[in-house]
């Protein structure tokens, strides 16, 4: 006759990793955070729940944030160093050194067995595999708001993923290197991860945390993300989202934005158009535009009538040349925004960044300015200006190295 102990001592065979089947990345800007070395409620997974029980774990995490100062500091174009564990102490957090230093894996065994912590990691994988093949990703969203009250699941964008997560207790994420600054309060981000369908039931993880970019330069602000669509990056990205792309909201009661079935689950690899590492695709639809001098504006003809008016009259006095400088000054300015684009010195090329009635307002403007450095008929200008007359000329070159000549079709 089998023993009640006997019985157990099996399921605890059979059954080595239930107790440990669940992770999440480490940092003491979380929210949910707790001082307690062995902490692990804020691994558990979430399904088939109300949006108020799954969003950023539910409340207990979002009623407890994180203490004043603490930030997770994602460095502008470098690397964030996370840890993914099945416990806190069985990571840089951790007390025990036997337990912090026991494994180099996100989850060790239970058992007698290193392989079993495999299990934990929801993965068909073994130890020690240097090229583990069913790891799905995880990923680092962030909203640029401040207020939790305010936040919302479509603000966030995904940033960073790691195809080859969760494996490793240490998981490094990569930072793009045009993210802008995060407001005074700082940002919040959000850790999720979808596990592979081979092992364990279907399910999502997610944490938040009180968040900043170091070293930001960007100036642009993010564009607002897209649902992640299913396709095959990168060999074909015919159906792939470009631009910042939602966290996958998946499996719940509500507030769902991926709607595939229970054995069908959204993963963060080129499955869903992710990159592995920086999403550097996050501004790749915002219309990029040259950055110009300061004194160089779109209304080219404003500037243009102005020169004119000198090079006909070669005495006109200096007020005269300030004042083309100010009408030319006064019109609207091209975005400062650092990125390829039309080049300035192509009228034509400028026109196509223009509002229909910016257009035809160039459309019809005065007449172009006469090109210095050639002979005209009308005026007598020869093309050895005098000092007086390149000083008019310069406020309206487009770059020192270039000569601006006159478009066939808009006369700029």
């Amino acid at each position: 006759m089998v023993s009640k102990l006997s019985l157990s001592a099996l399921a605890l065979t059979v059954f080595p990793v239930a107790v440990r089947a669940h992770i999440a990345l480490w940092d003491e800007a979380m929210f949910g955070w707790e001082d307690d070395p062995n902490q692990s409620n804020v691994v558990t997974p979430l399904a088939n729940m109300a949006f108020n029980d799954w969003w950023l774990h539910g409340p207990d995490a979002r009623n407890k944030p994180p203490k004043e100062g603490k930030f997770m500091e994602l460095p502008s174009g470098g690397v964030y160093h996370g840890y993914t564990s099945c416990n806190k102490q069985q990571s840089k957090f951790g007390t025990i050194d036997k337990e912090k230093y026991a494994t180099i894996y996100a989850c060790k065994s239970s058992t007698d067995n290193p392989a079993d912590g495999t299990g934990a990691m929801h993965t068909s994988d073994h130890w020690g595999d240097p090229n583990p093949k069913d790891l799905k990703g995880t990923s680092i969203a962030i909203a640029y708001e401040s207020d939790l009250s305010k936040l919302t699941p479509e603000m966030f964008s995904v940033i960073s993923v790691n195809y080859t997560s969760v494996w490793f207790q240490q998981t490094d994420y990569h930072i793009p290197s045009d993210l802008p600054a995060c407001p005074s309060g700082g940002c919040i981000c959000m850790w999720s991860w979808v596990h592979s369908i081979d092992a364990g039931s279907q399910q999502i993880y997610q944490n938040g945390y009180r968040c900043k970019i170091t070293g930001a330069s960007g100036t642009r602000s993010l564009p607002a993300p897209q649902i992640a669509k299913k396709c095959h990056y990168p060999t074909d990205t015919t159906n792939c989202t470009v631009g910042p792309k939602q966290p996958h909201y998946w499996l719940q009661n509500e507030r769902n934005n991926n709607f595939q079935g229970h054995y069908d689950p959204p993963f963060y690899n080129g499955d869903y158009g992710f990159m592995d590492g920086a999403q550097t695709d996050l501004f790749a639809n915002v219309a990029a535009v040259e950055p110009v001098p300061e004194t160089s504006t779109v209304a080219l003809s404003a500037s243009s009538t102005a020169i004119h008016q000198e090079l006909d009259s070669p005495t006109a006095s200096a007020s005269s040349e300030a004042a083309a400088t100010s009408t030319a000054t006064s019109e609207i300015k091209l975005p400062n925004v650092s990125a390829a684009a039309p080049s300035s010195s192509n009228p034509q090329s400028l026109l196509k960044h223009l509002s229909p009635q910016q257009e035809s307002q160039q459309r019809t403007s005065a007449p172009a300015a006469r090109l210095p450095e050639a002979e005209s008929a009308d005026t007598g200008v020869s093309e050895e200006l005098s000092e007086e007359d390149a000083s008019v000329v310069r406020p309206v070159t487009t770059r020192p190295s270039e000569t601006r000549r006159a478009h066939p079709e808009t006369g700029l």
